[in-house]
């Protein structure tokens, strides 16, 4: 027997969307592309584009529709906003990272959620890229021991840890067993708002270490991950190799044609895994492994690398966002 095709809204159609989650929800044939909301004064394009339905300016205007599911794929200062609508409404929400600006907002719409018997997922793609997937099977349901994860660029941007380094925080978090106990940070840099890095040393109850590197004064993008424990390791070089080793033999496998099918960054970097997550437990009710309340943990720990790093935790009233990063 067939299931009714999911209806689905998006708000917001940017870069990120246009990369990840779009082309994943229209190749879908369980997916009713509903309602765009975009500020343009004519969205007809991208209606036509992705097979929406229709487009509205508003979240109010699309939620007065019969929807599912919502995807807040706006900049953060506008994610509260949508996700509340979204949950007050009873419609289950996809949220880009972070879910807010703030980490009490996001404990606010995670206990939401759960009061309204809502699934909430958060976009920490990096728990369903191929090669992060791989490597944290490596430790089973122990858990590393220890965990090196580093998002490095040239050029800052503002709050640039908070915007960016998240998702290796959120690794950190998913490869170390147990909650966050004890913080020690630095941040490099003379402008706190827009700082050129920050280091991080976080100890796990469960025993595990995790470091964090976040470096904007690199030579060029990179991003890694290593992993140690129980004599296993696991090397990330992101997104398109992870070397696996264990027993003294070690396998490397690569995110290529022959292996992974196209290897785009939409799967690459797990974008599409997260899209296709959401809507498995939109479907059975389940929890996300990414929910609203993991991204708030994620977000708390973050809070405490900035602050045991001297940085703000807030955003500064008045600033926009800037970014001198080349990628």
């Amino acid at each position: 027997m067939s299931r009714p095709p999911l209806r689905v809204g998006v708000v917001g159609a940017g870069n990120i969307a246009h990369i990840a989650q779009l082309p994943t929800l229209a190749a879908r044939d369980d997916v009713i592309l509903d309602v765009l909301v975009s500020r343009r004064e004519d969205p007809s394009e991208l209606v036509r584009r992705w097979g929406f339905s229709t487009a509205v300016p508003t979240v109010e205007q699309a939620l007065e529709r019969d929807l599912d599911a919502l995807f807040v794929l706006t900049p953060r200062s506008e994610h509260v906003a949508g996700v509340s609508s979204a949950l007050e409404a009873d419609v289950d929400v996809f949220c880009e990272k972070p879910l807010a600006t703030a980490t009490s907002d996001a404990e606010r719409l995670a206990d939401l959620a759960d009061a309204r018997d809502r699934v909430l997922m958060v976009g920490f793609n990096r728990r369903f890229a191929p090669t992060y997937v791989a490597a944290r099977d490596q430790f089973g349901d122990a858990g590393a021991a220890f965990c090196v994860a580093q998002k490095n660029r040239r050029g800052s941007e503002y709050r640039a840890t908070f915007e960016n380094a998240i998702h290796m925080v959120d690794l950190l978090r998913w490869f170390c067993p147990g909650e966050p106990v004890d913080v020690s940070a630095h941040a490099a840099g003379d402008d706190p708002w827009q700082e050129d890095g920050v280091s991080a040393l976080v100890r796990f109850a469960g025993g595990g270490t995790g470091v964090l590197t976040a470096a904007r004064t690199a030579g060029a993008w990179a991003e890694k991950l290593d992993a140690y424990g129980a004599e296993r390791s696991a090397e990330v070089v992101a997104p398109d190799t992870v070397t696996l080793t264990r027993d003294g033999a070690s396998t490397v496998r690569s995110m290529s044609p022959e292996a992974f099918g196209w290897a785009t960054a939409t799967n690459t970097f797990g974008f599409a895994a997260a899209v296709h997550h959401f809507l498995d437990r939109v479907r059975d009710r389940g929890a996300p492994l990414t929910s609203g309340r993991e991204a708030a943990r994620t977000q708390a720990l973050l809070d405490d690398i900035l602050q045991a790093a001297g940085l703000p935790v807030k955003e500064q009233e008045g600033r926009t966002w800037s970014s001198h990063a080349t990628r």
